[in-house]
């Protein structure tokens, strides 16, 4: 995946002035990175995003961590799979749904988030957004989180 660079910026007139376009080719600029950041781990950005969600919200099920990150049912499966293996999550069934599985980050999942995914997040998003002021940097979240549905 490292090296597949895209100009979020075409020369093509309007697509230049779509944020549409521009808001994708950010997302796309930043994944490319962690992927090429995280492969050394052999992990990927999906597998950040489920160790992420269970570190700020504790355990919860694969359905819920599903919908958090939209992703769907089959591919959640299989990255819980992976990151089981890999002794970062724990599986259950939940005591509130017998029928349903509860994932919980393991000591683990959680060095590995403080000690290497977290840092390496970080130089990503700087190279990545690096060019942005703080006060930049704080309103474009605030302005994404918006349109992500957030507060």
């Amino acid at each position: 995946m490292g090296g597949e660079r895209c100009d979020p910026v075409p020369d093509a007139g309007l697509l230049a002035q779509s944020t549409g376009w521009l808001l994708n080719g950010a997302a796309r600029a930043v994944t490319l990175e962690l992927e090429e950041a995280l492969k050394g781990d052999d992990l990927r950005w999906r597998d950040y995003g489920v160790l992420g969600v269970l570190e700020a919200a504790g355990p919860l099920s694969q359905q819920e961590i599903g919908r958090r990150l939209a992703v769907d049912r089959s591919t959640m499966v299989h990255i819980i799979d992976v990151l089981e293996q890999r002794g970062l999550v724990v599986r259950s069934r939940d005591r509130a749904d017998r029928r349903a599985y509860s994932i919980e980050l393991t000591d683990p999942g959680r060095a590995l988030l403080a000690e290497v995914l977290h840092p390496v997040t970080a130089k990503v998003h700087d190279r990545v957004i690096g060019r942005l002021t703080y006060e930049d940097r704080v309103h474009l979240n605030r302005i994404l989180a918006q349109l992500a549905g957030g507060s």
